[in-house]
């Protein structure tokens, strides 16, 4: 027999405020519209698991997610059709989106700094969205030669599609001013999503940046943050890092 998880979830909503036999309905509704969906919750119940939010941007906001690329994780042509983690078509439509924000050809709005051989792979990479507790949300794959912006966009998008719209979040990133200042110029994403998002820079790459970018964007000398450094993603690539060996290709040198 079939059955909705997001029914169960509600009706278990429903059950828990069955004692006021005159609000319980209305109660139910306003606590299970003001929480996080249910795949976030199983992911991590400390993050998305409350039903209060709403804390200013300058004070921390709500949760606190990291993302980063790493073109380690291949995946050549060779061995088949590639494991899709974010659909394709997803990002395409992201990616049609940007060019159409920028009103200029699409081959102007994408990097040229090539980070990865196409060589061979289908795939050049993986991107991950992770919460403050270093617990992957979600994938996609890369297929470019660069890290461009329409993944990082993508799971944004995607992670703000499963949240109450009175959530508010702030994302780290190594190059989260660059993306900060191209939502800011560039009609991407709507005004409540902007004003629901805060950027800055992962603290180990912080230092790296001008001065004037630190103070605006260094997760060490932002308000509210606490512990936040947005280094969780390097953890990750860490513990997968027995998989890279699988992809090298030796050949004798010409």
């Amino acid at each position: 027999m079939a059955m909705s998880v997001e029914l169960l979830s509600f009706y278990c909503t429903l059950f828990e405020h069955s004692h006021n036999a005159i609000n319980a309905l209305a109660a139910a509704l306003s606590t299970y519209y003001r929480s996080c969906t249910e795949i976030l919750i199983q992911h991590c119940p400390a993050c998305f698991g409350g039903i209060s939010f709403g804390r200013s941007l300058d004070k921390g906001g709500d949760i606190h997610v990291a993302m980063d690329g790493n073109f380690h994780h291949r995946h050549q042509h060779s061995a088949g059709d590639s494991p899709s983690f974010m659909n394709h078509l997803t990002v395409d439509a992201i990616r049609w989106h940007i060019a159409w924000a920028h009103q200029h050809p699409l081959k102007r709005s994408q990097s040229m700094k090539q980070k990865a051989s196409t060589d061979g792979f289908d795939d050049t990479g993986l991107m991950a969205l992770i919460c403050w507790h270093d617990i992957p949300l979600f994938f996609t794959n890369i297929d470019t030669p660069s890290e461009q912006q329409k993944y990082s966009i993508t799971l944004i998008d995607y992670l703000f599609s499963l949240l109450p719209p009175q959530a508010n979040v702030v994302v780290l990133y190594d190059v989260g001013c660059v993306l900060s200042c191209s939502l800011s110029w560039f009609n991407i994403f709507d005004q409540v999503i902007m004003s629901c998002l805060h950027f800055t820079t992962t603290a180990m790459h912080a230092y790296s940046h001008e001065w004037a970018c630190q103070l605006v964007y260094n997760p060490c000398l932002i308000s509210g943050l606490g512990s936040s450094n947005g280094e969780g993603t390097e953890h990750l690539w860490s513990h997968f890092i027995k998989l890279i060996g699988i992809e090298r290709v030796s050949s004798v040198s010409p």
